[in-house]
């Protein structure tokens, strides 16, 4: 998950919440919100938290594809709980028409 890499980076780094925040310019609520996956982030949070981390974007979502099948179903079906009925029924959709 996006969250989990962005809290490995910022501990790698020796960054706390707050001190992450400040450099981003967002609330530590937020950064908290992000690295436990309660909210989506938009392009321009997260270039602004790649700054941030001395990295790039491109290495903030390394590694999101790679995980194993059940942590790749689990992210879904937490993707799919936050989704309202007709999101659920495209992407049943999408699904259906691929597999």
């Amino acid at each position: 998950m996006l969250g989990n890499r962005i809290r490995e980076l910022r501990k790698k780094k020796g960054l706390s919440q707050e001190k992450l925040a400040q450099r981003s310019n967002i609330s530590p609520k937020y950064v908290g919100e992000i690295e436990r996956g309660e909210v989506n982030i938009s392009v321009s949070v997260l270039t602004e938290l790649a700054n941030a981390l001395d990295t790039t974007v491109a290495e903030l979502m390394e590694n999101r594809h790679t995980a194993d099948k059940s942590e790749l179903l689990a992210e879904i079906e937490a993707y799919l709980k936050k989704a309202d009925n007709g999101s659920i029924r495209k992407i049943y959709l999408f699904i259906k028409h691929f597999c």
